[in-house]
Formats: structure tokens, C-alpha cells, sequence
């Protein structure tokens, strides 16, 4: 048996996903999304409920774009609203889940990033 020991993992600090075209992303994020991202051509963040997101700059060492398993959950108040901005930005959105857990739309970001929109049951 292992002995006691406190938690190794406190919380989560950050999540940050590498992009191929800084100004092309942080444009769908800041201003599609409203994330209110700060940085430099190598790096844009936010704080969300504690939690930064962020885009990092590609380069030849990072992996490949895509969700690759990962699931971006972005909180919504009005997941029909959203979806209808998005769709009104361009943006092809689809119906994920409508249940008595939340209702989710997905969208794909510009490197192809599969993100969610998702408001929780009131």
C-alpha cells in the first residue's frame, strides 16, 4: 500500500493550443468569441474563472493541429444565441447535444480546433 500523500495536482492553470496564424486566431477568439486575449504575434491569453487560455505560435517542433481527443468546452448563457452568431459570422455550426446535462453546439476554429459552446442547465 502507498502511503498518504497530498493532492499532486492543485488545479488547472492553463490551457493553450498552438496556431498557425496568430492574427487569423486570436481574431476568431477575440473578436468572433469575445475572449478578451492580450499578447504578441507569439502569444495571446485571457483569464477565464481563473483559468488562462491561451494561443501559442506554432513551429516546426509542435505537434499537429487539430482536437486530436481534446475536448474545448467554452461556457455559454444562451447556447442558441451563440450558435446564431456564429453561424451570422460565417462560421458552419452544428447541434451537438440538446439534454437535461446542458445543450452544446460545435465549431471548428481556423486550424480546425473542434470547440464548444456550451451552457450548462439553468
Amino acid at each position: 500500500m502507498l502511503p498518504a500523500m497530498a493532492p499532486v495536482v492543485t488545479g488547472l492553470d492553463n490551457v493553450h493550443i498552438y496556431v498557425s496564424d496568430m492574427a487569423r486566431s486570436a481574431a476568431f477568439y477575440r473578436d468572433v468569441l469575445g475572449i478578451p486575449l492580450e499578447g504578441d504575434e507569439h502569444w495571446q491569453e485571457a483569464a477565464l474563472n481563473g483559468v488562462r487560455f491561451a494561443l501559442h505560435e506554432a513551429s516546426a517542433s509542435h505537434p499537429e493541429h487539430g482536437s486530436g481527443g481534446v475536448a474545448l468546452n467554452f461556457r455559454v448563457e444562451d447556447a442558441d444565441a451563440a450558435a446564431d452568431h456564429m453561424r451570422s459570422s460565417g462560421h458552419d455550426v452544428r447541434e451537438q447535444m440538446r439534454e437535461e446535462y446542458g445543450i452544446s453546439f460545435e465549431v471548428a476554429d481556423p486550424d480546425g480546433y473542434l470547440i464548444y459552446l456550451f451552457q450548462p442547465p439553468s
